[in-house]
């Protein structure tokens, strides 16, 4: 019970800020904030959509011309050259 009050005075409390800031600076902030960030979540689903599109289309695209082993290949040359860019200091450095 005690825990219904608290959240009734915070609520009455709400309500009464709410009500004399109805056109102030501060609520319209704060509503162009909650708008902003309902925009960007819009649009990072959006990319987020796109993306795996682009993901599913390059993976169709390297099974249909058989590139997938010749881009496994690429993806072990790199790590390899990484994997040696990543020692060589260390053995100059002795």
């Amino acid at each position: 019970m005690a825990n219904n009050e608290r959240l009734t005075k915070r609520v009455k409390k709400m309500e009464e800020w709410i009500a004399s800031n109805e056109s102030g600076p501060t609520l319209n902030n704060f509503n162009w904030l909650i708008e902003v960030i309902s925009s960007n979540d819009r649009r990072m689903g959006e990319m987020d959509r796109q993306h795996t599109m682009f993901r599913e289309l390059f993976q169709e695209f390297m099974q249909i011309k058989e590139l997938v082993d010749d881009w496994d290949e690429f993806l072990k040359e790199k790590d390899n050259a990484q994997k040696t860019e990543e020692e060589s200091p260390e053995e100059e450095e002795e």
